[in-house]
């Protein structure tokens, strides 16, 4: 079994994991295995489903794994396990049990030789970074990782140093610092090159492309997805709907939709070939989101259905659930602004009170705080000054309850502008203007991109850590 191991790890290390799946299902055939050794071909056969994206599978075999742990004496091993564990719930969203799972992991550490202990206490900070940037919490995210690239430093691994610098972009990216999320991705496609990782150098390529086209500068942008793509297709990765994801929305911000529909395809044909929820939870994301930018009438209310579909349907992933009440809410407040009607603000009430729910059992507090601005947004165009207050107040003390900084310091913004701007708004009252003017004063479509995007547009005044 170590030749097959090692054959495995050395397809791995050429990106090339269904044909190192294919020799562990063979493995898998044989009765005659030890606990250990059987325990040992589980954590071999999650790598490989962990990176192709198999997570239904996935999800089974930490079931197996975990009815064999008991009996396995080997800490490592132990540790790897629970490393896998915490992804899953990382991918339920489960954020919490993620870091708790990561907490057990780190109670074992201490038995382990030195540069084990080292290599291992790393892997766990990582995980912990990554639970910390689900929830928003961007400053412990950074703070983790730079640990991380401390040890990386200490026994000289490349290969921590690459996800380090990965899981920096990404929370640079997230928090709309792009001049700092360019540099460091370009670190990261650059440590991605080194190690001829072309999963990893996709990912780069495809952050670097999220990046720019959030910058407007779409050539690079379709450049690098290009590349991206390209890469996909010669060794086909799993990434590819997701790369034909952000080329999709790139075309969409430039307008381009006979392109768009081309990415919308590809991405069905995926989906066809492959049983997949993510991909299928994608396809039917994209088509809304290309329905929603026709012109025809007809074409954005069955957008407005496959959105309703998508957040009605159990077992979603949550990030589609989570956009598809974003879109939602912005199909509405067009009616809204179209027929000046301010009843259509109630058919907002349940896709807010469900992303209320969702900031608060996936542990997300930007979203919590980001929830309250954009309800006191709404409370503003129809006039109800005083709730828009509270509601900010809530915004605010949810910022500083869960130690969000920057977040604090930009409701603050918003509660002065609005005292600022309470006179002009009073006159507005009383003169009849149009809803589309006053959600052109608060800023709602501003609010409603931000929303999508899942950004912070405001840059770091806390973290002030430098780069090596």
């Amino acid at each position: 079994m170590l030749n097959e191991f090692y054959k495995v790890k050395q397809l791995k290390d050429e990106s090339r994991y269904k044909e190192a799946l294919q020799i562990i299902n063979e493995l898998e055939k044989s009765l005659n295995y030890t606990t250990e050794e059987k325990f040992e071909l589980y954590l071999q056969k999650l790598s490989l489903l962990f990176e192709l994206g198999h997570f239904k599978e996935f999800i089974n075999y930490i079931d197996l794994a975990d009815k064999e742990r008991s009996q396995i004496k080997d800490n490592l091993k132990i540790i790897d396990f629970l490393l896998f564990k915490s992804r899953l719930f990382l991918i339920r969203e489960e954020n919490d049990e993620a870091f708790k799972i990561l907490t057990k992991a780190e109670q074992i550490l201490n038995d382990l030789p030195l540069k084990e202990f080292k290599e291992k206490n790393a892997v766990i900070l990582l995980g912990k970074a990554r639970v910390c940037f689900k929830k928003g919490d961007f400053d412990h995210s950074i703070e983790y990782v730079y640990n991380v690239l401390k040890i990386a430093k200490e026994i000289k691994s490349d290969v921590l140093r690459l996800q380090a610098v990965k899981m920096i972009c990404f929370n640079y990216e997230d928090m709309g610092d792009y001049k700092r999320a360019l540099e460091i991705g370009e670190k990261f496609l650059e440590l991605a090159k080194k190690a001829n990782n072309k999963q990893e150098i996709i990912g780069a390529l495809n952050i670097l492309g999220m990046i720019l086209t959030e910058k407007e500068e779409f050539n690079q942008a379709l450049d690098y997805l290009k590349q991206a793509l390209s890469i996909c297709d010669e060794i086909s990765s799993f990434k590819t709907a997701a790369v034909l994801t952000s080329l999709f929305k790139l075309y969409l911000e430039i307008k381009n939709l006979s392109k768009a529909e081309q990415c919308l395809n590809r991405v069905k044909q995926i989906k066809s070939e492959v049983d997949i929820k993510w991909f299928d939870d994608a396809f039917r994301l994209i088509k809304a989101e290309l329905l929603k930018n026709e012109p025809k009438h007809i074409a954005q209310m069955k957008a407005r259905e496959i959105f309703k579909q998508i957040v009605d349907e159990e077992g979603t992933f949550p990030e589609f659930n989570y956009v598809s009440l974003i879109h939602l809410c912005d199909s509405y407040l067009k009616e809204v602004s179209n027929t000046n009607d301010l009843k259509l603000l109630d058919d907002l009430q349940p896709y807010l009170t469900q992303l209320m729910d969702i900031a608060i059992s996936h542990q997300s507090f930007w979203l919590l705080v980001e929830s309250y601005s954009f309800q006191a947004k709404l409370k503003l165009i129809s006039f109800e000054f005083s709730e828009s207050q509270k509601l900010l107040e809530k915004a605010l003390f949810s910022a500083e309850k869960y130690g969000q900084d920057r977040m604090s310091k930009l409701i603050m913004k918003e509660q002065e502008e609005l005292s600022r701007n309470l006179i002009k708004w009073e006159k507005l009252k009383e003169s009849g203007v149009k809803i589309s003017e006053c959600m052109d004063l608060a800023r709602i479509d501003e609010q409603i991109e931000l929303l999508l995007q899942k950004r912070r547009y405001i840059r770091s005044t806390k973290i002030t850590h430098g780069y090596q």
